[in-house]
This record gives structure tokens, sequence and C-alpha cells, in this order.
């Protein structure tokens, strides 16, 4: 849990701090009055706003029961329980409940084959929306797959070399996926119209496909395959064909993520930051030329920018080759902020997905294609249906606009919340002096509201969630802000 008025003030105290060095006076009262001018909301900065997002309402089913629920028609026990247990591993806890739009995504995309766009706001867990279908598609086709062979002693290429006299010479390039004897293949693509959004994404996946749980279900229940994953953008390195140089380039920046990555290892907070190399997330450019990963993170700039080169033709090639080998492989294409996608930007974007099947040997009417996107502003009604068929140019009668239902405010959570008014005051007193809640402060919180125990070895933080709930802040918070 993140101190959001904490970082704020740490930055501003930064920022102040840098103007008093290179800007120096002579007399204190100056510093001070000029302190006094800057530190004001409106100057160098703006006080941070919260904004308290709707509850949207549950399901009253986890996703185990909802998959048993929904899949026992079609799927076999077994398929439901292993995409049940893998998702229980790091995208979606085992006792959190669907919300109603969650459980709903899930069967018109993965049941009925549905192409679904999310219109629900902030907060509401659409990720989960589009990566529960791309995990349910990658946990039944996986079973067939073959074992992978044994990686090769200097599979770590960028560590290894010999010397030759007084020169080192390095070990050569070995891909990353060249041990495994399973077809490679964009399964899913994620288009975001923003680098900030794919980082995100990026996080997000690292703990779903590339966790210490995850890894020991694949281990287990996969021999050993890897669900894979990457970004594929500016950020990816390195750009151009394989050279002398560009190795040395490549084998620097590796060498450089393995160490970061060892280092945050160290705090459990930190490792998702950062890739694992011993896992699923892919390495470099030509890791993704050479074996496309089953999920792959874009902008529309960089899509564009692919299509258009020979470097990476290899990685439409497989996917056109995978999908032709079986008639069941589904192609998910996910759009992240399909609203922003208007005007002659918009046309253009369009113009790309068509050129992206075509290259994948899809049309837009194909039933290997399932779309899934999320818009904050979409029309629900017969305009929105006319801009989806005109935006993808597929048929509108294959989309569904699922929208999320707001639990009811809870007017009465604001008597809960004044009984505990002497604990938050006190609460608000130990962040202040420690804004990373301490065992003493949550502990002492916990009690003083009565709140029922939490599981042993709970962190200062889930202490500190666990007691809040207990009260209804939440509810009370948004109540406040909803009556005015």
């Amino acid at each position: 849990m993140s101190n959001p008025i904490a970082i704020f003030e740490n930055l501003r105290d930064t920022y102040l701090r840098y103007l008093d060095s290179p800007f120096d006076l002579r007399y204190p009262d100056l510093i001070a009055e000029r302190r006094q001018l800057l530190d004001r909301d409106g100057r160098l900065y703006r006080r941070p706003l919260i904004e308290p997002v709707p509850a949207y309402q549950s399901s009253g089913q986890t996703f185990s029961q909802a998959a048993h629920a929904l899949l026992g028609p079609t799927w076999t026990p077994a398929d439901i329980n292993h995409l049940s247990g893998f998702v229980s591993q790091g995208l979606f806890p085992l006792t959190r409940e669907l919300y109603t739009h969650q459980r709903d995504v899930f069967e018109q995309s993965v049941v009925h084959g549905h192409d679904v766009v999310v219109t629900t706001g902030t907060g509401s867990g659409k990720t989960e929306c589009f990566l529960l279908p791309i995990m349910a598609a990658l946990v039944r086709e996986s079973p067939a797959w073959q074992a992978p062979s044994a990686r090769a002693p200097q599979w770590d290429w960028w560590n290894h070399w010999t010397m030759q006299g007084t020169n080192r010479r390095w070990a050569p390039r070995i891909p990353q996926r060249r041990h495994e004897n399973r077809p490679a293949a964009i399964r899913a693509l994620i288009l975001y119209p923003l680098n900030a959004l794919v980082e995100d994404q990026l996080m997000r996946l690292r703990v779903a496909l590339d966790s210490d749980p995850v890894h020991t279900w694949l281990q287990t229940q996969r021999s050993g395959n890897h669900f894979y994953f990457g970004r594929y953008t500016g950020r990816t390195p390195v750009s151009g064909v394989e050279t002398s140089a560009a190795r040395t380039r490549l084998r620097t920046e590796l060498a450089d993520t393995e160490r970061d990555a060892q280092l945050a290892a160290i705090n459990p907070s930190a490792r998702f930051f950062f890739p694992r190399m011993d896992g699923g997330e892919m390495w470099s450019r030509w890791d993704v030329q050479d074996h496309p990963p089953d999920v792959l993170i874009t902008n529309y700039s960089m899509l564009n920018i692919m299509l258009m080169r020979g470097v990476e033709e290899a990685i439409f090639a497989q996917t056109r080759q995978w999908l032709q080998s079986d008639r069941t492989h589904i192609f998910h294409l996910v759009v992240d902020e399909l609203h922003t996608y208007r005007g002659t930007p918009g046309t253009e974007v369009a113009y790309l997905v068509r050129v992206l099947l075509d290259r994948i040997g899809l049309s837009p009417s194909s039933d290997q294609l399932r779309i899934i996107a999320s818009s904050a502003s979409l029309d629900t009604g017969h305009t929105g249906l006319q801009y989806l068929q005109a935006f993808f140019g597929r048929d509108q009668s294959r989309f569904q606009i699922v929208g999320g239902t707001p639990q009811p405010l809870n007017t009465g959570a604001y008597a809960s919340v004044n009984r505990s008014v002497i604990a938050l005051k006190q609460l608000c007193r130990d962040l202040r002096a420690t804004p990373i809640p301490t065992t003493a402060a949550s502990a002492a919180f916990h009690n003083a509201v009565g709140a029922p125990p939490t599981d042993v070895g709970a962190t200062p933080e889930q202490v500190l969630e666990s007691a809040l709930g207990h009260i209804a802040a939440a509810d009370a918070l948004r109540a406040a802000c909803a009556s005015g």
C-alpha cells in the first residue's frame, strides 16, 4: 500500500530543496520568503486529488465457481480444474469474487464466442476481463504441447566467454526458446495507445505468468513449458539486424537487466518491476522475431512499423502457420482505450487492424478472431455498434457491450466510521510520523476498531486493509463524495 500524500510531500520537498541549492542567497530571511512564495498550490505543484471510484456489483462467485458453472457443458472437469488452478496462482486470488461484468465478459467471450467491449470505469478490473479469456485459451491448448528439451549449458549467453591470450571471446547468442518443441505464435495481441500503459500491463503479466507459484504450476502441470509474453516497443532491446556491435549492446542490456532483477528479488514489493531471466518474459526483439510470444503487448505506432519491415515478418508468418494448423485456434485481439481512436488517427488504426489480420491470414469475419476491447465512453446503443463495425470491419451482431453495475451507496457506513473517530485520528498521527504503516500502528488501529483477527503472517498493510474494511471506510468516503 502506497501513501499518495506522503509521496507527493516528498517530491515537493525534493524540488524545493533543489531550488535552494543553485539559487542560494546570503540572507536566511530571503530564502524563507522565497520558499513561502513558491510553496503554494498552483505555483510549482498542484496538491493531489484523490478520486473514490465506485464499488461494482459482485457476481457472488469466485472464478473457480464461475468457471465450473459456465464451462461445465463444454469443457472436461480436468480442463476446468486446470484453468481454475492456474488462474489462482497469480492473476485472480482463489477466494476473491468476480464482479458481475467480469463474469459476463468471460461468458460472452469464452462460452458464446462473442466479441466484447467493456465500458466500466477506472478500478473496475478491466485487465482481468481480457486476461481471463486469454488464460483460458492458453490453458486449454497447452496440454497438447511437447515438453521442452534441456536448455543449453550457456543459455544465459551474455555471462559466458573464453580467453584467447589477452582477448575475451564471448559466447554466441542463443535464442531464448531454442530448446522448445511446441509451436510459437502470437496467440493474443494487446494493443495500447501509450507506452506507459504497456509498462503497467507488463507488471500485471509478470504477476499472472511469471511468479514463483506460476512456475511451479507450469512445471508440474505443463511439463515445464512457459506461457510467454513480452512487449515490443521502442524500449525493447535492440533495434536493427543482428551484427557484432548490436550483440555487444544486447549483451550489456541483458547483463544489466539480470543484475537489477537479482537485486529486486531481495525486496518482494519490487520483484515485478523487473523481468526474471529464467521465466516467460521475452528478452529482446531478436528473440521475439525468432519465436513470437503467446501474448505480445505493443502500441499502434510500433505495430505499424512491424507490419512494414521484413525483419519482423517471421513473427506474423509463425502466427499465420499456427492459425492454419488448427481451426479451433483463436487469435485474441485486445484493444484498450478504444474511445481514443477517433477521427483521422482512428481511421489509420482501423486500417492497421485490417492489415494485421490480412498478414496473419484472417479475414475480419473469421471465427478464429476474438476481439476484447475497453472504452470509457462508447455509446451502448446502435451508434456504438455502428462504430465497432466500422472500426473492426466485423458485423455488429458479433459484439456484446458490457457495462458495470455499481453497488448502491452505503450511507449506513457513516455510523460505523463515526464510532471510530478516535482510532482514525490516532492512525492519522501515526501515518504522518511514518508514511509506511508499521506493525504496531496497524495492530493498534485494528484492535481499536474491533476488527476480526487476520491470518497469521499478515503484513501491516493487510491488517490495516482488514480494519478499514471492517468499519466500511471506503463506503463512507464514496457516499460522502457522492452526496456532496
